[in-house]
């Protein structure tokens, strides 16, 4: 059957799994919304393309299902990389699928429609896989590899564009399943016997673990009982071990308490982390008085600025497990050092009166939660304090934009997240001014009738740089904000909308909010709560 390559690639799309696109339908795009059409695959209409990457970001990290984001060339890919960085940076498969101007007008700066230098280039530096189709075979051998990239190793977004006269050109080529991805790599045995001759022998040992070790939460805990050693994660790991659990110091690594005993510690067991910058906060590295092992499905990573002393490529479950039944269990560093509980009742010293106000509001969000609620938060102050302090006993409910740490991130991601999971409880947790980022999306969950929370911590002020200026004794300039009557603003988009100033308000919204037909925005008076 003869079709548009346009249309070819939409039901290459649907014959290997991708479901939901979402997008803005454009005149460089037009034969890809015909395949739609035809397909029946549901498409989310967006407004604005960084809102679309957002959004299919939001469905894969919640699902573990890529979908797609169509965009149109020029404008509608430069509107959706930053939506690509943060996604590559938090290791999300998430797939673009892109126009160019005609073949003969490329590099030739004629000024047509959309044109840019290189578009190509442009997505290959921002883009873990990006390829240009210019043929019905380029389309299939290009889209295949595009999504093996995002289901075997790490994934990371895939790109594939396609010029404006090739979608619009027929095909008779099937619309094929690709064979399945390759499975991950085990460890090899020698790096596994060296990992258990370390932790064999060590005194003060630490487990790190980061989000390539969500899968693997069983393990690391029977690893942790073993060797009896704190466990501290990061954000994107938030709820591998209970937060009740005694050896779990939680998401601490920011804290002076959990630098000084990584320091102290005589091997650090990192799992499936990068040891970012965004996860310390503090500085650019970690402090690390003893001998270090990584194991990790990303082989740069075991030679970076965190050079292992063991380095162990392969999956963090297979491993776990294989140097798990290599070890004997026994009293270790936590007999001494005492429960978790009272190294976070040092740390919890320490907070001061804004930070306990944003504890009140955390609780507050966690107690209307469902046991398997899902929050995804924005880089503002409440989310950062959250990583640390938002009660989790299971992976994979709290998603916070680590890494590329763009503004703007949660609400457009928490829509994309609810579409692929309906019957989960989804927040979107934003300050007042990330969330003006990607404020329009509002009318895309009112659209959908997303039954979506979003609640908005409202300081009037980029508040974490007005306070880094401050004690930078730099002048405030620029971080006191002048707001929307948010109230208003989401009423007049077809949102129901409330404000409240205390916690049981707070809670009771949100549980209103989940119950209800459509977006609901709750607005938190930071300065009253």
């Amino acid at each position: 059957m003869s079709r548009t390559i346009g249309c070819y690639l939409v039901e290459l799309l649907a014959a290997n799994d991708i479901d939901t696109v979402f997008g803005i339908p454009g005149v460089h795009n037009l034969e890809l919304y015909r395949g739609l059409a035809a397909a029946k695959m549901r498409h989310v209409l967006v407004r604005h393309e960084q809102g679309a990457g957002f959004a299919a970001d939001g469905y894969a990290r919640l699902s573990g299902r890529p979908a797609a984001a169509f965009t149109i060339s020029g404008p509608g890919l430069t509107n959706i990389l930053t939506a690509v960085a943060q996604a590559y940076s938090d290791s999300v498969p998430l797939l673009v699928i892109a126009s160019t101007p005609v073949r003969t007008s490329l590099g030739k700066q004629w000024g047509v429609l959309h044109e840019l230098h290189d578009q190509a280039a442009l997505a290959a530096g921002v883009f873990g896989v990006a390829r240009t189709a210019s043929s019905a075979e380029d389309v299939r051998d290009h889209l295949r590899v595009c999504l093996a990239s995002l289901r075997a190793g790490r994934p990371r977004p895939a790109y594939l564009e396609i010029p404006l006269d090739v979608l619009s050109d027929t095909t008779s080529l099937p619309a094929t399943r690709f064979p399945d991805a390759a499975p991950l790599p085990a460890a090899a045995s020698e790096q596994i016997d060296a990992a258990v001759r370390l932790l064999s022998v060590a005194v003060r040992p630490v487990i790190i673990a980061g989000g390539g070790a969500r899968g693997a939460g069983a393990e690391l805990r029977r690893l942790v009982d073993t060797l009896d050693c704190p466990f501290v994660s990061t954000a994107a790991a938030k709820g591998l071990l209970p937060e009740s659990h005694p050896a779990n110091l939680g998401t601490s690594l920011p804290y002076r308490e959990t630098q000084t005993l990584i320091a102290d510690a005589d091997v650090v067991l990192a799992v499936g982390t990068e040891l970012s910058e965004t996860d310390v906060y503090t500085g650019m590295k970690l402090p690390l008085g003893g001998l270090l092992i990584r194991i990790d499905i990303d082989p740069a990573k075991l030679a970076d600025h965190y050079a292992a002393d063991v380095p162990v490529w392969g999956d963090a479950r297979s491993s776990l497990q294989a140097i798990q039944t290599r070890l004997t269990g026994r009293r270790g560093w936590c007999a001494q050092l005492g429960a978790a509980g009272a190294h976070r009742a040092r740390i919890d010293g320490g907070f001061d009166a804004n930070a306990k106000s944003q504890l009140k509001a955390l609780g507050a969000i966690r107690s209307a939660l469902p046991r398997d609620g899902v929050v995804f938060s924005d880089m503002t102050q409440i989310a950062y304090f959250g990583n640390y302090a938002f009660q989790m006993d299971v992976p994979g409910q709290w998603f916070h934009p680590s890494g590329y740490g763009t503004l703007g991130f949660a609400l457009p991601a928490a829509v994309g997240a609810k579409i692929s999971s309906p019957a989960r409880a989804v927040i979107a947790l934003a300050g007042d001014f990330g969330l003006q980022f990607t404020l329009n999306e509002l009318m895309t969950a009112a659209e959908e009738c997303l039954s979506l929370p979003i609640v908005v911590w409202n300081n009037s002020a980029l508040g974490q740089i007005r306070d880094d200026m401050d004690a930078s004794l730099i002048p405030q300039i620029g971080v006191i904000a002048r707001n929307p009557d948010f109230v208003a603003l989401a009423k007049a988009c077809g949102a129901a909308a409330l404000r409240v100033t205390h916690a049981a308000a707070l809670s009771d919204a949100v549980r209103d909010a989940l119950l209800r037909h459509g977006p609901t925005l709750i607005e938190v008076s930071a300065a009253h709560f």
